[in-house]
């Protein structure tokens, strides 16, 4: 199975709730609810648990979007 390179809001949120992303610098979890990202910026947008926004921006090939 091919891992998603990019999700965004033109995917269901079903789809994007199977997935999470992973720094590759620490191979930590960045948690929260897949607004969008992209693998190949770095750029990411996720939802809290408080439902609040967070952006993050971990440069070129700086994080993994896996299966949860």
């Amino acid at each position: 199975m091919m891992l998603p390179r990019s999700l965004s809001a033109a995917d269901s949120e079903a789809l994007r709730s199977r997935y999470k992303l992973v720094r590759r610098d620490t191979m930590a979890d960045v948690p929260g609810l897949i607004l969008c990202a992209n693998v190949e910026n770095g750029l990411c947008l996720l939802r809290d648990a408080k439902g609040e926004r967070q952006e993050f921006n971990f440069g070129p090939d700086g994080l993994w979007i896996v299966i949860r």
